[in-house]
């Protein structure tokens, strides 16, 4: 972990973010709480990123820590990407398998696996809404407006 590389790819992120419509250097030193002079000293290789400011540009734009901290992985975080002007999902890369025969049949059944649970999660939580429907249709009529009345006024 020398502190020039890491350095190098927390420029790399932050130039990801500004090539991103609607980012700006201040918006995203302000964000990261950077006073701007020190932004730009950070950006023209002067000064090292702090902790603080690479945790924060992890959890407030979906950067990988691992990624900006070792070079290991991609530099994105897999799933929704945060703070983006456009909206995003990085995508997992496959595992790393050997292109053998049984290496090949080992990924797809590793894939195979992971789409069965994501389709029972999706089943079990369709079968949640279906139920609360059932429930809201069944209450539906309850109301003080759907009791019936004679019609005759009883001003008593």
């Amino acid at each position: 972990m020398n502190k020039a590389d890491i350095n190098r790819r927390f420029i790399a992120a932050i130039e990801s973010l500004l090539k991103d419509k609607g980012l700006t250097k201040t918006k995203v030193a302000e964000s990261l709480g950077i006073k701007p002079a020190k932004f730009s000293e950070i950006l023209n290789n002067r000064m090292n990123a702090g902790v603080d400011a690479i945790a924060d540009l992890c959890d407030q734009y979906s950067f990988s820590a691992e990624w900006i901290l070792t070079g290991q992985g991609t530099m994105l975080k897999v799933g929704p990407i945060k703070g983006r002007s456009k909206p995003g999902i990085v995508v997992a890369p496959l595992p790393d398998f050997p292109l053998t025969s049984d290496g090949v049949c080992q990924m797809f059944l590793e894939i195979m696996r992971d789409k069965d649970l994501r389709f029972s999660e999706q089943a079990e939580e369709i079968g949640r809404l279906k139920a609360k429907i059932e429930e809201l249709e069944r209450n539906r009529g309850v109301d003080v407006g759907d009791v019936k009345s004679s019609g005759i006024a009883n001003a008593g």
